[in-house]
């Protein structure tokens, strides 16, 4: 399959908004700047795709922020900074002790009083070694009167990473596609005698020849018992009768995830356990339905959640759900917004979500059915086209 032209994204603002949003927030010590060392955050940031690097963003008025990086990724940083309008310098530096140098040398330079220097961190990224050494590189800076200090910022960029622009729709659209078409092509290869490694393989590989770059994360692909466990790994197990099949997974297209999960079961009905599989199914699939249903701007994330749950209840399925029904879905494939029944979240348009309720029991399988949602002005648009039918291709 040809790969698809993609609408270039425009990042030149994203800087600005950091920026405004911090300077509004009320704070006893505000930071002079923030120091961005998450790969998914200097990406959505500057269209940056580098492994190494860091991106280092003044708050103060028109002040200048620097991409740095080692002569690797130069030429790289200069192209993927220009396509993506970003008004970013790059700075060379070769080695993490030459970079930190430049950093504490920017901070101070632009703030000359003497006593504490606030410094925004992704504290989840920044480890106490590279804390340590920001404060030795100030020390020896050659001021006895500055003190770094620090403040946790990660939250900006979640908030603001949540509302995804048209051309990042475009790009989980189009990963959610893949998935769908990559499903459809391999699905009559689930019979009895199958592996759920051999299966994985052939529906990776749809997913790469259609265009995908790559996987969203490791598919799961889970027969028999072993689809009562949420995250299982593909294995040896063959698909038998009177099994369920549980499939989790999605495509990644230019940085940005999809997620899907269909179910299937192997059976023609005519035994007992084979019908409470299907029953079962009907129930999870009819969760999924009508928490889907609720996906509007303004609705409580919780809310979802608690649908999904009394959906599974009515089927005397409560106890079997031992997980959040749904999450975001973007540069990341679990991301803000999150439905549990702890969030506070409230949806928000251009929002991209799971709807994704199971029923798992051990010694006889589980039951997942998953959509992907983009929160529309209208409600919401179901981008998870793959039919939500307990059969695959063939009634086994």
């Amino acid at each position: 399959m040809p790969a698809k032209a993609l609408s270039l994204i425009d990042v030149s603002r994203r800087i600005g908004a950091v920026r405004e949003l911090l300077t509004h927030t009320d704070s006893p010590s505000p930071c002079v700047a923030l120091l961005v060392t998450s790969a998914v955050n200097i990406r959505w940031l500057t269209g940056f795709t580098g492994s190494a690097g860091m991106l280092l963003i003044s708050l103060l008025p028109e002040a200048p922020s620097y991409l740095i990086t080692d002569g690797r990724y130069i030429a790289q940083a200069e192209q993927q900074l220009r396509m993506s309008q970003s008004p970013v310098e790059i700075i060379e530096k070769r080695s993490l002790k030459d970079q930190l140098q430049f950093v504490v040398s920017e901070i101070l330079e632009s703030h000359e009083s003497a006593g504490e220097v606030c410094l925004g961190i992704e504290s989840h990224e920044v480890s106490v070694e590279l804390l340590q050494q920001l404060e030795s590189e100030v020390a020896s800076h050659g001021s006895q009167t500055r003190k770094l200090t620090w403040k946790a910022i990660q939250e900006v960029f979640i908030d603001l990473r949540r509302s995804k622009t048209p051309a990042e729709l475009e790009r989980i659209t189009l990963a959610a596609s893949i998935a769908d078409s990559a499903l459809q092509s391999v699905a009559h290869m689930l019979v009895p005698g199958i592996s759920e490694e051999q299966f994985c393989l052939h529906l990776d590989h749809a997913m790469r020849e259609m265009g995908a770059q790559d996987v969203s994360f490791p598919s799961i692909v889970a027969f028999g018992e072993n689809s009562a466990l949420p995250h299982h790994r593909p294995s040896r197990k063959v698909l038998n009768h009177d099994e369920v099949v549980v499939i989790d997974f999605g495509a990644l297209v230019d940085g940005y995830h999809s997620d899907m999960t269909r179910s299937f079961v192997c059976t023609d009905g005519s035994t007992s356990r084979g019908k409470e599989l299907l029953a079962r199914f009907d129930a999870v699939k009819l969760a999924c339905e009508e928490g889907g249903k609720l996906v509007a701007p303004g609705v409580l994330a919780a809310s979802i959640d608690a649908r999904c749950r009394e959906v599974l209840a009515q089927a005397g399925l409560e106890n079997e759900l031992n997980h959040g029904v749904g999450h975001g879905v973007g540069l990341l494939i679990h991301e803000a917004p999150w439905i549990n029944p702890r969030s506070l979240d409230v949806l928000c348009e251009n929002d991209v979500v799971t709807v994704e309720p199971g029923a798992y029991r051990m010694g006889l399988g589980g039951v997942r059915v998953e959509d992907l949602f983009i929160v529309s002005s209208a409600g919401h648009i179901n981008i998870s086209r793959s039919p939500k039918t307990p059969y695959s291709t063939l009634n086994v």
